[in-house]
């Protein structure tokens, strides 16, 4: 009898319990057995043991829900008339995909979402992952999913960044797109512009240090590094107390600027950009890689030229030399102008890469180089910059 007063005890309070849980209602019996059993059963919200497990709940219906690793969670709504739950879990992955930037669209088999989100899948299956980016890039990942967990992806798709402070825009490519070990890449969306170019100079050189032995209507800092000997496109204010971008030159790239000047100016940047990178020419290998997933772009090439030239005439892309950044479309990864519009300086002594508005159709592609002198500014050079890491440090690529 000791032994059965304790029991009854212990079924008196779970009922008492019941009915202060739930004062009011009527209430019945509800047992909950899974297949395989330990899965833990909340009720109405709140976690309550593991399977098997019983206890009274009210008769007009109350919501069960069931969990345990390495299988899909089960929701039910049990209606007054069950007394009991049978359920047989089903083995399955819980895969959470994280983006960088996040909100990117995500795409699996019958799936669509946008991300951060979760995806079930079966164990033991094959999943594609497709994320789309803002810009409309895409980055694929293939998820074998051997074991039944839960899994956490990340997926970095290219990306633009702004720098307001040096009015540049950037697009910062994982190096999990690249082919080989380089790391991630932020490279400049354009070549480097007059509008960003003059606010180096007016940085470096705020009083317009002349010079008796400078041409006239040049300084000393012109003279150096935009060597040449025709109008570039920046000049000086009407004051003559800054430098200043010529009328509607603003986003046209920076040309006529030695390779050292070049190379000056990114270390200026590096100074001065807002990301806490460390900003240089590109390799020839790393501007021909970025470069070829543009060449489904319109090339660039001198409109005022071609009737002379005899190459094609029947182009009319509207500008008479280069043309201003965007204006031939962006690629795959979100660059402009990577063909033709101007020859771009590379970090290889007097080397520039990828074509001009003086050349022909055939020297406009990723892999055409040429050789200049490097203390020497062109009409048909300009440059962009880039760095290896990503604007403010590395989210962490990969699972």
């Amino acid at each position: 009898m000791s032994k059965i007063l304790p029991g009854l005890l212990l079924i008196v309070l779970a009922i008492f319990g019941a009915v202060q849980l739930f004062p009011s209602i009527k209430m019945k019996q509800l047992t909950v057995v899974t297949v395989p059993s330990g899965a833990i059963v909340s009720i109405n919200g709140q976690t309550v043991g593991l399977t098997p497990y019983t206890r009274f709940v009210p008769t007009n219906g109350v919501h069960v829900l069931v969990q345990k690793d390495g299988f899909f969670e089960v929701d039910s709504l049990v209606s007054d008339e069950i007394d009991s739950l049978f359920l047989q879990l089903k083995e399955g992955c819980l895969l959470i995909v994280n983006t960088t930037p996040v909100g990117c669209e995500v795409k699996a088999d019958n799936f669509l979402g946008v991300s951060p989100c979760s995806i079930e899948v079966v164990a033991g299956s094959f999943l594609e992952i497709k994320v789309i980016g803002e810009m409309g890039i895409s980055v694929n990942r293939a998820v074998n999913i051997l074991t039944p967990r839960t899994r956490i992806i990340n997926i970095t798709v290219p990306f633009e960044v702004s720098d307001s402070v040096n009015l540049s825009k950037f697009v910062t490519i994982p190096s999990e797109l690249l082919p080989f070990p380089m790391g991630d890449l932020t490279v400049g969306k354009s070549e480097v512009t007059a509008e960003q170019f003059v606010l180096f100079m007016n940085s470096v050189d705020p009083n317009l240090n002349f010079d008796l032995n400078c041409v006239l209507g040049r300084t000393v800092l012109m003279d150096s590094i935009v060597k040449s000997n025709w109008s570039g496109p920046i000049g000086f204010n009407e004051d003559t107390t800054a430098y200043e971008v010529l009328s509607g030159m603003d986003d046209f790239p920076m040309i006529g600027v030695t390779q050292s000047g070049a190379e000056w100016f990114c270390r200026w940047f590096t100074e001065s950009n807002s990301f806490g990178l460390h900003f240089r020419l590109p390799t020839s290998t790393e501007w021909e890689l970025l470069a070829l997933h543009g060449t489904h772009l319109p090339v660039n090439l001198s409109d005022a030229n071609e009737v002379i030239l005899g190459r094609h005439p029947e182009l009319n892309d509207g500008w008479a030399v280069s043309a201003p950044a965007g204006a031939m479309g962006t690629s795959n990864w979100g660059l402009s102008e990577m063909q033709g519009n101007v020859w771009e300086w590379t970090s290889s002594s007097g080397t520039a890469i990828g074509g001009s508005w003086l050349s022909s159709v055939e020297d406009c592609q990723a892999g055409s180089t040429i050789k200049l002198t490097d203390n020497l500014g062109y009409a048909f050079v300009g440059f962009r910059v880039i760095a290896t890491g990503f604007p403010g440090g590395n989210p962490g690529i990969g699972d």
